[in-house]
């Protein structure tokens, strides 16, 4: 019983070393400016704005009791931060944070 353990461990092991190993090796051949490579930028995009979309709209747990209006607002805040400090990711989050905060308090 125990060897089989040790064999699925080996097996899942090799599997995800040799995914990563290939990733490494067809990364190499891949042009970041081909069509592919836009597309897959454009899906992962997609994925994690759907994410935040649910998780705005459809909040779960302590997110939930706070209103559609504040999240909304904060948003917009954070959209204006960012762009008024030039794309300055960890400000623009810091400070709609804040901002939340305080609007929720």
């Amino acid at each position: 019983m125990n060897e089989n353990i040790y064999i699925a461990i080996l097996i899942a092991a090799i599997a995800t070393y040799l995914c990563r190993a290939s990733g490494v090796v067809f990364s190499k051949k891949i042009d970041i400016k081909s069509n592919f490579f836009i597309w897959i930028e454009y899906i992962s995009m997609g994925i994690i704005i759907s994410v935040i979309t649910k998780l705005i709209i459809f909040p779960e747990g302590i997110l939930n009791q706070t209103n559609l209006a504040s999240r909304l607002i904060t948003i917009l805040f954070l959209l204006i931060i960012y762009y008024i400090t030039k794309k300055n990711i960890l400000l623009s989050l810091i400070s709609s944070i804040i901002f939340f905060a305080l609007i929720n308090y």
